[in-house]
Parts: structure tokens; C-alpha cells; sequence
């Protein structure tokens, strides 16, 4: 029985590992989302351009003037799933590891950069999205994203 039980444990740990190795548990991602705070509206939209990359983008709207825009990717590879953010002030993309991953989690970590060191994406409803960007501990921000539904 303790074998069995040693077995099941090792076996649902390799099913739980698997998502974070690619990108087919991410797709509630793809699509626009938009966060709306005061004056200020974030926005990031998502698409697949393959089984191994999505592409995105993050805007910051202040007064509906874009304060901050940078490119994002997700990409699966060496059996690893990376978040890609280029962003105006530095000079080459920040990468960020999937650490954590569940069917409406993914957690990306970079503890080496400045900030943020993780990026949190959990998806809390089918059109109700929360991120989390923080130092891995109490600095940081979350915003809550709703999905907009194409109108054609």
C-alpha cells in the first residue's frame, strides 16, 4: 500500500509538472484585456503565433495618452516556458521563468532583476483576469483585468 501510495504521489507530480512546460494550458490568456482605474487604463492583448509563442503587448493609458508600452512573449523551450517583457528603458528584453502554473495560474520569476521579481496571472472568471507584479514579497501592485469581446 505504501508503494502504491509513493507511486500515485510521483505520478501526480509529473502530471502537475507538465504545464509548465508548454504553452496549451495558457490559452485562457490570448485575447484583449482592459484594467480601468480612475484615469488610468491598462490594457494587454495576447495571440498565438505558435504552439511554442505567444505575442503581446501592455499599454498604459493616463487622460487616454499612452504613458508606457512594452512587448511581451510567452515561448516554451528546453523544457521551460519563459515571459519576455521589452520594455523602453532597458536595453534588452527582461526574462522571467514559469515557476508555477495551474489551469488559471501561471507565476513567473526573475529573482535577479530589480523589479518586479514575479509576475503573477491568475484568471478568476472567464472575462476576469488579476496580475500581480511584485518583489516577491510587499512591494508591488495588482491590477484586475476584464476581457473585451470582439464586437463583429
Amino acid at each position: 500500500m505504501k508503494q502504491l501510495l509513493i507511486l500515485l504521489c510521483f505520478s501526480a507530480s509529473l502530471v502537475a509538472a507538465e504545464p509548465c512546460q508548454t504553452l496549451a494550458d495558457a490559452k485562457w490568456l490570448l485575447g484583449h484585456w482592459v484594467s480601468k482605474q480612475g484615469e488610468q487604463q491598462a490594457e494587454e492583448t495576447w495571440q498565438q503565433i505558435s504552439a511554442d509563442t505567444f505575442e503581446g503587448s501592455g499599454q498604459v493609458f493616463k487622460e487616454q495618452q499612452l504613458t508606457s508600452f512594452e512587448s511581451l512573449r510567452l515561448v516554451a523551450m528546453s523544457d521551460s516556458v519563459f515571459y519576455l517583457a521589452k520594455v523602453t528603458h532597458n536595453p534588452l528584453p527582461i526574462a522571467f521563468k514559469l515557476t508555477e502554473c495551474a489551469a488559471s495560474r501561471l507565476v513567473f520569476e526573475n529573482a535577479q532583476h530589480d523589479f518586479p521579481k514575479r509576475i503573477e496571472y491568475h484568471l478568476e472568471s472567464e472575462s476576469t483576469l488579476q496580475v500581480v507584479v511584485s518583489d516577491g514579497a510587499a512591494k508591488g501592485f495588482t491590477l484586475r483585468f476584464t476581457r473585451m469581446t470582439s464586437s463583429h
